[in-house]
């Protein structure tokens, strides 16, 4: 079977205008066929965030029959989930599979066969509609009636709110009630910055104001880092680090799950989409070797992989799985690599161009995509700039790398630190450390590797303790500001590098408040350009090309990149 490819760069496209969405509770979720205004009533689109022009659709399972209910969908993670609070480290893999499948958003992405993996289609999820200000500075959501939050103590069932969206922000934002509770700075209170008020006009309208035009908030209201969560669980515990509450298809059963082993969630009974979900459960299976995880598939005891799979591997394991379902793309989010600009050697900007140098990108595209993928630009999208442009600013030059490197007073090379979690991400991790290793070795760049616990790795990176580190892959999606000004803005709670460029921040700052969709994709193209040529405040290595295989008794499949945690609501198991 011959995969359908995709190209997530057209995320990166442009639109001309929001759209005012209206569902009805159990209706099919409109989406780019909902009412739309004209740009002077809604505002402006968020560049990076369009539905793309008529494509090839990505293949799903075929649909045979009704759906049925029943079964348990199994897939493999590399580790064991550490912590459900979003604020904190949630984003990290596999938490953010479980946000995904226990907790909502007021604003969803369309997903499904028939909807490629790159399309940013807005759709209703616990708000029905929803209406933006002519300068996209207030946002008003209109919220499902009836919708209830899981019926698990201590939250026991309730109906979800305005009350709770409020809450919610506030708590993401650390403003209102939180602002003097000396709360850690929350990992996503940039999707919040310049918040005036979070208003609920009354129970099922919630009115969010910002100081300024914030282009990209309508999708960051989509984002899985972002739900509506219950207070139940923070007036008990004092956070959302141990317990997992929401209004979601599919809840944490605790009592099923053992750490190292698995991690069990079941369907929720009381969940508001009538008849949803068709599976009754799905099952996370802790194996780290990825060898064992492919013969679990063929055993039957998986039913999706892809996290960990190279093209390669994808193609070997087509060939024995000659039954399984396939789709192949390019992701938008690149292996993005952090220097910490503040400690020395690092701080010298010819050291980090030396490094930029001495990286070798057509090799990793064809170790590691098979020639499938493509060259990065830190910062940027996969159509920010062109392949052709990208490499117009990107180039291999070993001799060019000595030269700064000399210059920069180490004519004899020099030592860097590179910290990283061990096997905590699986093989093709460990290997990626080590090929930037081996290519960085050859222009006279020692990188001296420290394992560390997975979480003293977190901990450190969130300080600003290391000299270099990458993650296993970057949390991007919903608009390109959740790349550019999440990594590379001052005081940012995921700018790990350390980043304080006094002529990038302004540009940061001008491309949230940009209504002209093409002006600020031009504005995006300039902090982009600084980033990578100029300073080399961010390294970006190349746009992976993933893998999703799943089995043939998987139907009505299909993935989205701004969905978390598989769409199951939509699939089921004819077998």
């Amino acid at each position: 079977m011959s995969p359908t490819r995709v190209w997530t760069g057209v995320i990166g496209a442009i639109t001309a205008s929001l759209l005012v969405i209206s569902c009805a509770p159990g209706a099919p979720p409109a989406s780019n066929s909902g009412t739309q205004k004209p740009a002077a009533e809604t505002g402006a689109a968020p560049a990076g965030n369009a539905a793309p022009a008529a494509k090839e659709a990505q293949p799903g399972a075929t649909v045979a029959g009704e759906p049925k209910y029943g079964g348990r969908f199994s897939v493999q993670v590399v580790d064991d989930p550490f912590d459900w609070d979003p604020t904190d480290r949630g984003k990290s893999l596999p938490n953010q599979w479980g946000l995904g499948l226990a907790y909502e958003s007021l604003v969803g992405f369309k997903n499904g066969p028939g909807v490629s993996f790159e399309a940013a289609q807005l759709e209703p999820e616990l708000a029905e509609r929803w209406e933006v200000s002519p300068d996209s500075s207030v946002f008003t959501f209109f919220l499902r009636k009836g919708v209830k939050f899981a019926d698990i103590a201590p939250v026991n069932g309730r109906e979800m709110t305005s009350a709770d969206v409020k809450w919610s922000y506030e708590y993401f934002s650390r403003t209102g009630e939180f602002k003097d509770k000396g709360l850690q700075k929350a990992q996503y209170d940039w999707m919040f910055e310049n918040l005036k008020s979070v208003e609920a006009t009354d129970p099922y309208t919630v009115k969010v104001t910002f100081s300024e035009p914030f282009a990209p908030f309508l999708y960051y209201a989509g984002s899985p880092f972002i739900p509506i969560m219950p207070h139940e669980i923070y007036d008990q515990d004092g956070h959302f680090h141990d317990k997992l509450v929401g209004t979601g298809p599919y809840q944490l059963d605790v009592g099923a799950s053992q750490k190292g082993s698995r991690w069990m969630f079941k369907k929720n009974p009381t969940y508001w989409q009538p008849g949803k979900p068709y599976i009754d459960e799905v099952q996370w299976l802790v194996i780290r070797d990825d060898a064992a995880a492919n013969a679990a598939f063929q055993a039957k005891q998986l039913d999706w992989q892809g996290d960990n799979m190279t093209t390669t591997d994808a193609e070997s394991f087509q060939k024995a799985n000659p039954q399984a379902q396939e789709i192949e793309y390019v992701r938008v989010a690149p292996i993005h690599l952090y220097m910490n600009t503040r400690k020395p050697p690092l701080d010298d900007v010819r050291v980090r161009k030396a490094i930029s140098l001495g990286i070798d990108r057509d090799e990793f595209v064809k170790v590691f995509t098979a020639g499938k993928g493509g060259w990065a630009l830190a910062g940027a999208f996969p159509d920010t700039f062109t392949q052709e442009e990208v490499k117009g600013m990107l180039k291999y030059d070993p001799a060019q790398s000595k030269q700064l490197l000399a210059a920069a007073g180490h004519p004899n090379g020099l030592d860097v630190e590179f910290i990283y979690p061990g096997q905590a991400y699986g093989d093709q991790y460990v290997q990626l450390v080590q090929l930037v290793q081996a290519q960085l070795k050859k222009v006279g760049i020692n990188l001296n590797l420290v394992i560390l616990d997975k979480q003293d790795w977190l901990t450190r990176e969130r300080r600003h303790q290391f000299q270099m580190t990458f993650p296993a892959g970057k949390s991007l999606g919903e608009d390109i500001d959740s790349y550019l000004y999440a990594v590379f803005y001052p005081g940012s709670g995921t700018n790990y590098g350390d980043i304080n460029d006094p002529q990038l921040a302004p540009l940061l700052d001008q491309q949230r408040r940009e209504l002209d969709a093409t002006k600020r994709k031009d504005v995006i193209r300039q902090a982009v350009k600084r980033i990578n040529v100029d300073q080399v405040d961010g390294l970006a290595l190349y746009y992976p090309a993933s893998q999703e295989v799943w089995s043939p008794r998987v139907a009505n499949y299909g993935s989205n990149f701004g969905v978390k945690g598989w769409p199951l609501e939509h699939s089921w198991l004819v077998s």
